[in-house]
């Protein structure tokens, strides 16, 4: 159940990211930085609870590769020298990302499923 977690949260994520993608301006100023999902597992011990192990996020990180600079002198948030600053925000790379979370969430129902199945046998043996 934590990787489907974890992966639904990294899919969230890269969803902020592409509704992002154009935003030049946020709340902190500035343009919009690419945000990352860090993952990390439990570390198996002896005597540990099972909803001590799996994976979670355990924090979500901003991308420090630098803005996307664009001559846009028009533009309300350009710099003197007539520069916009955009996110670093590429949309095929999050295309990406999000079909690599999906097939993860996908595996981990696959998992979850194969549990389940083999739960229902082993029932049926007991039974028999």
């Amino acid at each position: 159940m934590s990787g489907l977690k974890a992966q639904r949260a990294r899919m969230n994520v890269i969803a902020n990211n592409i509704a992002n993608a154009e935003s030049t301006r946020t709340a902190k100023g500035g343009a919009f930085r690419r945000q990352l999902a860090v993952f990390r597992g439990g570390e198996w011990a002896p005597g540990a609870k099972a909803s001590e192990l799996g994976v979670r996020v355990t924090r979500v990180a901003a991308d420090p590769s630098p803005l996307r600079m664009v001559y846009d002198p028009g533009h309300p948030d350009a710099n003197t020298d007539g520069y916009v600053a955009y996110p670093n925000v590429s949309i095929a790379v999050e295309m990406a990302d999000l079909v690599s979370a999906q097939r993860a969430y996908d595996a981990n129902i696959s998992v979850i499923l194969s549990d389940k199945r083999m739960t229902q046998k082993a029932l049926e043996i007991i039974q028999v």
